[in-house]
């Protein structure tokens, strides 16, 4: 019975007069999720609740942009709001405004690949594959990102493009944090063919809007470099990444843009930059489609190639 009781510690009280035991599990701008006992995970309107009691402790945004408070509560009592954190006793809050955020041990990614075969006059296979991953752990992140585009068109390789990378974040207040990072990029038919490449600066991903996530770092590096006829050597490099995601409110589509510009000291024309701008849409569980322009620009073009590539990507993926 005691056992029973305690799993049992939480209570979600409708308006509607509905009584579901459990805890919650997250609290979004319009809607929480609630774990019910027996049932799963159950989504209510904020407005929708009368009362709520639960032992589960994270930490919760206040306001847009507000500082996060660390091991809070969350109360509702007839309708009024309540949270008791760590660093403060229990305050009065408006619902519209709370949400709680990420725990601090979460994983986060997509994989998504397309497939263009094509049987004519001019017959030709192109694969691409683009992963995107992030596991979070207390005062650290660990991000990996891969992206794979091979063609044969008329039984010779016309895409060999490989770009593959590790970071490492040490997290700070306020978004901030270090990173470190190895990177991998080949690209056999650009000036720039193979690059291996060690990085580290700062960055920081903060939120101007509800459900908008901007990022941005940018550091110095050091890369070992193979170009069209010549052989490999090393330059130091300096590099910018930012990224972009907005969820949408319409149907679960996300928007997102990610781009990096890197730049040899050596030469104003030795730079390299890439983007990928698209929308995702939802289609069963993790199950996603996405539309995207990718658009890659070096500093010096090599024999009839031009300067930039632009190519349309409609892909099927897992979202996790």
């Amino acid at each position: 019975m005691v056992l029973a009781s305690l799993a049992n510690s939480g209570e979600l009280h409708l308006v509607n007069g509905a009584l579901l035991p459990g805890e919650l599990a997250s609290l979004g701008e319009k809607t929480l999720v609630w774990h019910a006992d027996r049932i799963g995970d159950v989504t209510v309107a904020k407005g929708d609740v009368l009362s709520l009691q639960t032992s589960r402790r994270t930490a919760v945004e206040t306001a847009p942009g507000a500082a996060a408070q660390s091991g809070c509560t969350v109360g509702v009592k007839k309708g009024r709001w309540s949270i008791d954190c760590d660093d403060k006793q229990q305050s009065p809050v408006a619902f519209a405004e709370l949400r709680t955020l990420s725990p601090a041990t979460s994983s986060s990614g997509t994989l998504a690949a397309s497939l263009d075969i094509d049987r004519g006059a001019n017959p030709s296979e192109e694969v691409k594959v683009d992963l995107d991953a992030r596991w979070l752990r207390p005062g650290h992140r660990h991000n990996v990102d891969l992206s794979v585009d091979y063609e044969q068109s008329d039984g010779d390789t016309t895409e060999d493009n490989a770009d593959a990378s590790y970071q490492l974040d040490l997290l700070r207040n306020a978004g901030w944090y270090w990173f470190s990072r190895a990177r991998y990029y080949r690209d056999e038919f650009q000036a720039l063919q193979e690059a291996y490449v060690g990085s580290g600066g700062i960055g920081r991903e903060f939120t101007p809007a509800r459900e908008l996530t901007l990022t941005v770092q940018a550091g110095p590096g050091i890369g070992y470099y193979y170009y069209n006829g010549q052989d490999g050597k090393t330059e130091p490099v300096a590099g910018t990444r930012w990224t972009m995601v907005w969820q949408t409110p319409w149907r679960g589509i996300e928007a997102s843009h990610k781009g990096e510009f890197s730049q040899l000291f050596s030469s104003a024309d030795a730079y390299l930059f890439q983007s990928e701008t698209g929308l995702s849409f939802p289609l069963y569980r993790g199950l996603i489609a996405q539309l995207r322009l990718d658009y890659d620009r070096s500093g010096v073009a090599i024999g009839d190639n031009g300067k930039y590539n632009t190519e349309w990507v409609l892909a099927l993926g897992y979202k996790w």
